[in-house]
């Protein structure tokens, strides 16, 4: 909008009067003075008495937005009738020196299970009857890694379905962890014709027997340190692991027993390094005091390298 104000003064001068000297107010020149204009500018609409509408934001869910909700109360309740080992023991959850079941290297069976039958059964591919079973004598050989005979069982008759070996043989010899040892079937049919075939190698990392001096928990030292058995350092992961597992073991079962570790290795000196390894662990893991856990350390060839714990329980 513009607004135009002309002022007129009461001597009116004729424009066409004015020259490069102004006549002065009430000078008898004649003249008539310039107009004088005055402009004041602006934009935007006209004036008018009309308001703008009403605008107001409104939520058409605002009446029921609350029962949306989820109850919090309830999503964060705890039942005290129910155990969490997070929520219990988060401090322990990942704690070194608490047992961890599924680190096991030991089984809870007390032998060394053989399935004769099924072995039979393999051999001549299906079932047999128990009257057709009962026509064949069979023998099991355990050979060590030489192809030497460790021990041996036989007989006639319906085959055992399992037969549960304790691991030693007639000299009182037991078998060793880390070494190899092989189960030879021999199964002879009713018209006296042998059959032979070959079960898996047995093999074990870690074996559990009592002796007169006590509990042994003959361990392997390749999976301890090294194919080569010559580090002085456990190796990771199956070193610790399997250390690991003979500490829980000892937690669960023969705590507060004395221990003595003896090491048998290429030399005397790596011996004492690596008996010093198992002990470092082994006092961290059971939480007893060095005189608790006595040390040894022998040479002896690469087949009978290990590490032995005894719990002297007798």
């Amino acid at each position: 909008m513009i607004i135009a104000l002309v002022l007129a003064a009461s001597t009116v001068f004729s424009a066409s009067a004015a020259d490069s000297t102004p006549s002065l107010p009430g000078s008898n020149s004649g003249g008539m003075p310039a107009e004088v204009v005055i402009k004041a500018a602006g934009v935007g609409s006209k004036l008018n008495d009309q308001k703008p509408p009403l605008k107001i934001e409104v939520d058409s869910f605002e009446t029921i937005r609350s029962s949306l909700k989820p109850d919090e109360s309830l999503l964060l309740a705890v039942s005290p009738l129910t155990v969490s080992w997070r929520r219990t023991h988060p401090e322990i959850l990942m704690n070194e020196r608490v047992i961890q079941p599924w680190r096991t290297t030991f089984s809870q069976r007390s032998g060394i299970g053989f399935k004769i039958k099924e072995q039979l059964e393999a051999l001549l591919g299906g079932k047999l009857e128990p009257k057709e079973a009962r026509k064949w004598g069979w023998s099991l050989t355990i050979a060590d890694e030489e192809g030497r005979v460790f021990h041996n069982y036989s007989g006639s008759g319906d085959p055992p379905a399992e037969l549960l070996w304790t691991g030693q043989n007639d000299q009182g010899e037991w078998v060793r962890a880390g070494r190899s040892y092989s189960a030879v079937y021999t199964f002879t049919s009713p018209d006296g014709s042998p059959r032979t075939t070959v079960g898996k190698p047995l093999l074990f990392k870690g074996i559990v027997h009592q002796e007169d001096t006590g509990l042994h928990l003959s361990l392997d030292s390749s999976a301890l340190f090294g194919t080569n058995k010559n580090a002085s350092e456990l190796q990771a992961p199956t070193g610790s692991d399997l250390l690991r597992s003979a500490a829980d073991l000892i937690k669960r079962r023969f705590s507060g027993i004395p221990i003595s570790v003896r090491v048998f290795a290429n030399t005397k000196e790596l011996g004492d390094a690596q008996a010093k390894a198992i002990q470092d662990v082994l006092l961290l893991e059971l939480m007893v005091a060095p005189r608790h856990v006595g040390v040894d350390a022998t040479r002896a060839p690469f087949s009978d390298q290990r590490v032995e714990i005894v719990l002297l329980n007798r």
